[in-house]
């Protein structure tokens, strides 16, 4: 390259039109002296220029004219430039000098130079194909400057098109040099998707040998099969006529047999009438004849007596009984008389206050059903009465010494004692000390407690503890949603990841786990609260939350579903609540269902018949439901505690119960159990897995129901 460059030379200098040289230039300079001038970089090389005084034309300053052609020679040929393509599919420049056409009107001096300069150049640096080339570039560029330095009117223009071409292609170039490296990734990652597509295939390929190899096993056991099946069918028919066949052999021995005894009685009967005929031939010769006859009229008299006598015996006492029969029949007849009016007696007695009792029941009803609705207008219209129990998350000792304050006291009374206990400070020590005693970080202490030293006391309000708990279960339902196997994480592992995610601060994360215990240690009476801190605590199975949530979900899609198919009007009817309730709760009674309506009617304010049925639904900032969700998951809590009742009746008289002293319990109270449930049932009674059941020790009775009531326990069948 440096050598092809050093080749460059300057253009002649322009001679006067007509004569002689004229005067030339100033911007004449000094001799080509080599490559001293700027250079460039292309391709991480370094290529050196002329100096680019040593590069300006000779141009005449004096005439600052250019020749008028080819305008002048219109309609004349004149000498042109050709693209020729080569076999090699490249582009070839020639003209009509190189082709042997002579010039029939001579160009312009300037513009021979010019051309003849870019020629010798693009000849030196042998591009002369015509293709994308910097060299190229690099020769016309040089041609296009001596063309700029001659044009002094026009170098403005000229010059700064030049400049916003050379910008373009340095911006062009900075392109090219940002993308590369996105095309090396792009090739990277084309083979990694290639490598991953690859070993996909090889895994499916190995995954379709063993179908096809499964499935060639499947397709011999059913030909095998087949072929045993024919077998037996073959069998089949053999036997079918193996039977006939003994079959028609015995029908031919019956009727032969038969046959056989009819012959034997017609001989008996044959020897019978010829030794009776042979004897009465020897008794007529022995008696007399006359006597004979004598006595047979005799004998004929008397068996018509005794025929008529007998036929009046049947006509007269053929239903007659023996008398002491009679006699029993009676005597236990006159017992269930006496018993049949004594039951009348009391039948009628107790139909009369059946009856009674259906009144009095019709009117205690309605009475009910006044009184509730006047109890609902008097908490809507009056001052509600205050929860006094709530003043035993405020006082020293809980709600055991509240009770001891409040019990038989009027509103004023517990007003004195409430300002008695603020007086002396019970009520103002809210939190306890100041500052909570950090449990270590032993193996035994949860993890969002490890922590040595003292820790801040927020006294954490009950509302608060509500909503922190609240965000807590929202939290952990999308966690447990994003694991594969189905298992859940134990609610004092994720407690801990709950705070580190929240609190960045480790000292702030602590604060609010000891905080977030003592708050719930205080309102443990709460029923949302309680049951938070018997799963942390792990005294109560969180299945019971999630069957709950669960259930009311299936809830609202029946109901969701029966609004879809009337248009989505936001609004259903009673009946098809009544109807939902009964599909997704159908254990549930009517008493209750007609308790959970009320609930509904009182929630909404409502009488007309189609509800908006979502507002039974909503919760508050702290999780509280209206009263129609309320009285559901009561039934939820007494159902499970129900089923349980009904294992401990199983279990009565047992004080030390082992796995099969409670599968025995299970069995009985739900047959329709599976094992697997089973298994699930006496796993978290006993604490233990299934594969540890021979390990157990026997669990007192006591221990081992109230470890069923704190479980998800739910009857697979129907009550017995």
């Amino acid at each position: 390259m440096e050598g092809k460059m050093a080749m460059a030379r300057t253009l002649p200098p322009l001679a006067g039109r007509g004569g002689p040289i004229g005067p030339m230039s100033p911007r004449m300079g000094p001799k080509f002296d080599g490559l001293t001038g700027p250079s460039y970089r292309l391709d991480n090389k370094t290529y050196p220029l002329p100096n680019p005084k040593a590069l300006k034309p000779y141009a005449d300053t004096t005439a600052g004219a250019v020749d008028t052609w080819p305008a002048h020679a219109s309609g004349h040929n004149v000498p042109r430039t050709t693209l020729v393509l080569t076999k090699n599919k490249n582009l070839v420049l020639y003209d009509e000098d190189l082709m042997g056409k002579p010039q029939i009107i001579p160009k312009p001096r300037f513009l021979e130079q010019l051309e003849g300069y870019l020629k010798t150049e693009l000849k030196a640096l042998g591009v002369t194909q015509v293709v994308p080339n910097d060299l190229r570039l690099q020769a016309h560029r040089e041609v296009f400057e001596y063309l700029i330095e001659d044009f002094k009117t026009y170098k403005p223009l000229l010059s700064s098109i030049k400049n916003e071409y050379e910008m373009m292609l340095s911006f062009q170039r900075q392109q090219i040099r940002e993308l590369d490296p996105l095309k090396q990734m792009l090739v990277t990652v084309s083979e990694q998707c290639d490598q991953k597509i690859m070993a996909i295939r090889e895994e499916e390929k190995q995954e379709i040998r063993d179908l096809k190899m499964e499935r060639k096993r499947l397709t011999e056991v059913i030909q095998q099969m087949n072929n045993e099946q024919k077998d037996l069918l073959t069998q089949v028919s053999k036997l079918q006529e193996d039977l006939a066949a003994e079959y028609h052999r015995y029908r031919d021995e019956c009727d032969a047999r038969k046959q056989l005894v009819s012959d034997i009685n017609d001989l008996r009967y044959q020897q019978d009438d010829y030794m009776m005929s042979k004897q009465s031939a020897s008794d007529e010769a022995q008696d007399d004849p006359m006597t004979l006859k004598i006595a047979l009229k005799k004998a004929r008299e008397d068996e018509k007596a005794a025929t008529e006598r007998l036929n009046n015996m049947v006509a007269n006492y053929g239903d007659v009984i023996p008398r002491r029969d009679f006699e029993l029949l009676e005597a236990k007849y006159n017992k269930l008389q006496e018993l049949y009016t004594t039951a009348q007696d009391d039948f009628l007695k107790l139909q009369k206050e059946h009856d009674a009792l259906l009144d009095v029941h019709k009117t205690v009803t309605k009475q009910r059903d006044e009184y509730y609705m006047e109890c609902e207008t008097l908490k809507r219209s009056s001052t509600p009465r205050p929860d006094w129990d709530k003043c035993a998350d405020h006082v020293q000792g809980g709600m055991t010494r509240w009770q001891e304050l409040s019990k038989g006291k009027r509103s004023n009374e517990l007003v004195d004692v409430l300002i008695a206990e603020i007086a002396a400070g019970g009520a103002g020590d809210l939190g306890g000390a100041e500052y909570f005693d950090g449990q270590g970080t032993g193996p035994t202490v949860p993890k969002y407690l490890q922590v040595e030293g003292p820790v801040r006391n927020r006294r954490l309000g009950k509302r608060d503890c509500s909503m922190l708990i609240r965000d807590i279960w929202r939290e952990k339902v999308a966690h447990d949603a994003e694991r594969t196997d189905g298992q859940r994480d134990a609610m004092s592992d994720f407690l801990d990841l709950y705070l580190q995610r929240r609190f960045a601060m480790p000292q702030m994360k602590v604060e609010w786990g000891y905080n977030l215990q003592d708050a719930c240690e205080r309102y443990a009476h709460d029923e949302l609260i309680g049951l938070f801190w018997g799963v942390l605590t792990y005294n109560i199975d969180e299945e019971i939350y999630h069957d709950q949530m669960n259930k009311i979900e299936e809830l609202l899609n029946h109901l969701t579903n029966a609004d879809m198919e009337k248009g989505n009007q936001e609004k259903i009817s009673k009946d098809e609540l009544r109807q939902g309730i009964r599909a997704t709760f159908p254990g549930m009674e009517d008493e209750t269902l007609m308790v959970a309506m009320k609930a509904a009617d009182v929630e909404l304010d409502s009488k007309e018949e189609n509800i908006e049925y979502k507002e039974l639904f909503k919760e508050d900032d702290e999780g509280r439901t209206g009263p129609f969700l309320e009285e559901l998951m009561k039934f939820i809590k007494q159902e499970r505690l129900n089923y349980v009742e009904d294992i401990k009746q199983q279990l009565a008289g047992i004080n030390n119960v082992t796995v099969d002293d409670l599968k025995r319990a299970l069995s009985l109270a739900d047959p329709e159990i599976d094992n697997a449930l089973m298994d699930k049932y006496l796993a978290w009674a006993f604490d233990t897995t299934a594969e540890k059941f021979n390990e157990v020790e026997p669990l007192e009775q006591s221990k081992l129901v109230e470890r069923l009531r704190n479980g998800c326990l739910h009857r697979a069948g129907k009550k017995m």
